[in-house]
C-alpha cells in the first residue's frame, strides 16, 4: 500500500509542477497581451473574451471534475492573471461581505482590488474621477423592485453600464459558537431579520433581535459577543472567521438582486446582450404606447420598464427600459430611431452581455 501511495503521489507532484509552469507561461503571454492593449488604449478587462474561454472549458471538460468547479477555478486563474496585466480597482457598496461585494467577486473573480464604499453615490463619483476602474451597484431586487437612488444617479452620469450580475439573497447564521442552543442575541440589518422571520420563530424564538446598519456590521458585533450570532452572507462569515451554524435560512428562496457593473468603455456584441436606456415622452395621451410600439413591431423583448419622477419637473416622469439586444444590431438601431421620434429626450446607458439569472 505504501509503495502504491508514494508512486501516485509522485505522479501528482509531477503534474502539479507542470500545471505551475503552464500557469506561469499563461501569465507571461497575458502580460504581452496587456502591453498591446495599453499601446492601443484598449480595456484590459474583456468580459466577452473571458466568457468565450469559460464556455470552451465547459465544452472540453470530460470529467471527473465537475464543470462548475472547473469554471470557478478558471475564473480565478483569469482574474489573478488579469490583475498582473494591470491592477483593476473595483468599487462596491461595503463593508466587506455584503451582497454587492459578492456580486463584484462573481463578475470580476477574486483577483481584482475590491474597494468598499459607504454609498452608491460615492461609487459613481469615484469612478467619474478615475479613482477606480469599475463600480458595482444594485439596480433591482426580485422582491423589493428597483433601486431608486441608483436610477437617479444613472440619469446624470456619463458612465456606461458594461455588465450585469445576479446574486441570490442567501442568509446564513454566523457565530463564534458551535451550537445554536447557546445563542442569546442575533445581530443583523432589519431587512435581513424580516427576510428570516419564519426561521427565527421556529428555531430561535426567545433570542433578542438587535438591528444594525448592515448585515456585515452585525457579523462584526456577533464576533465580539460570546453569546451572539448574526444573519449575514457566507462571505462575511469567511472574511471574519465565524462558524456557519445554518445556511439558507431566508424565508423566500427565490429572492435575487441584480447589479449593474459600471465603467467608461463600450462593450462589443457577445451574441446574447441587453441594452439599457432612459427616455422621456410628451405629456399626452398614448405617448408611451407609441414610444414602445417599435419594440413590439420588431420583436425586441423588454425585460424592465420603470418610471421615475423628474426631480426638476413635478409630476413629470423618466422611463427606464432594459431590452434584449445590442446597440450595434440593425433592428435595435431601427427601434431606437423610431423611439427618438416620440421622445423629448433619450439616453443610452449601454449594451452589455446578458447575465445568467441562476433561477
Amino acid at each position: 500500500m505504501k509503495d502504491s501511495l508514494e508512486k501516485l503521489r509522485k505522479e501528482i507532484d509531477e503534474i502539479d509542477e507542470k500545471i505551475l509552469n503552464l500557469l506561469n507561461q499563461r501569465a507571461k503571454l497575458a502580460i504581452e497581451i496587456g502591453k498591446i492593449k495599453n499601446e492601443n488604449k484598449a480595456s484590459i478587462f474583456d468580459p466577452i473574451r473571458e466568457k468565450e474561454i469559460l464556455e470552451k472549458i465547459e465544452k472540453l471538460n470530460s470529467g471527473p471534475l465537475p464543470t462548475q468547479a472547473l469554471i470557478e477555478i478558471f475564473k480565478d486563474i483569469i482574474s489573478f492573471i488579469r490583475n498582473i496585466e494591470k491592477e483593476i480597482k473595483v468599487g462596491y457598496l461595503g463593508p466587506e461581505g455584503t451582497f454587492t461585494h459578492q456580486a463584484a467577486i462573481k463578475f470580476f473573480g477574486k483577483g481584482s482590488n475590491f474597494i468598499p464604499y459607504t454609498s452608491v453615490e460615492n461609487i459613481f463619483s469615484s469612478l467619474e474621477n478615475n479613482d477606480i476602474d469599475y463600480g458595482v451597484v444594485p439596480i433591482e431586487n426580485s422582491m423589493e423592485g428597483t433601486v431608486g437612488s441608483t436610477m437617479d444617479l444613472l440619469v446624470e452620469t456619463t458612465l456606461k453600464v458594461v455588465g450585469e450580475v445576479y446574486v441570490p439573497v442567501q442568509h446564513c447564521l454566523l457565530s463564534t459558537l458551535d451550537n445554536i442552543d447557546k445563542i442569546e442575541r442575533i445581530y443583523s440589518h432589519p431587512q435581513a431579520l424580516a427576510q428570516c422571520r419564519k426561521w427565527i420563530r421556529e428555531n430561535l424564538p426567545k433570542v433578542q433581535e438587535i438591528p444594525t446598519n448592515s448585515t456585515t456590521y452585525g457579523a462584526i458585533l456577533a464576533k465580539k459577543d460570546p453569546m451572539g450570532a448574526a444573519i449575514a452572507s457566507s462571505l462575511a462569515g469567511e472574511i471574519l472567521g465565524l462558524n456557519i451554524l445554518a445556511r439558507n435560512i431566508q424565508d423566500n428562496w427565490f429572492n435575487r438582486t441584480r447589479f449593474f457593473v459600471l465603467g467608461k468603455h463600450k462593450v462589443s456584441p457577445s451574441g446574447k446582450d441587453k441594452t439599457s436606456i432612459i427616455f422621456t415622452v410628451k405629456h399626452q395621451a398614448g405617448a408611451l404606447f407609441r414610444a414602445l410600439k417599435p419594440f413590439h413591431d420588431l420583436g425586441i423583448n423588454m425585460t424592465l420598464l420603470q418610471s421615475r419622477p423628474v426631480k426638476s419637473l413635478p409630476f413629470q416622469y423618466l422611463f427606464f427600459v432594459d431590452f434584449q439586444g445590442h446597440i450595434e444590431e440593425k433592428r435595435v438601431q431601427k427601434a431606437l430611431d423610431l423611439l427618438k421620434d416620440e421622445c423629448l429626450s433619450i439616453k443610452i446607458l449601454g449594451s452589455y452581455p446578458e447575465a445568467e439569472n441562476d433561477f
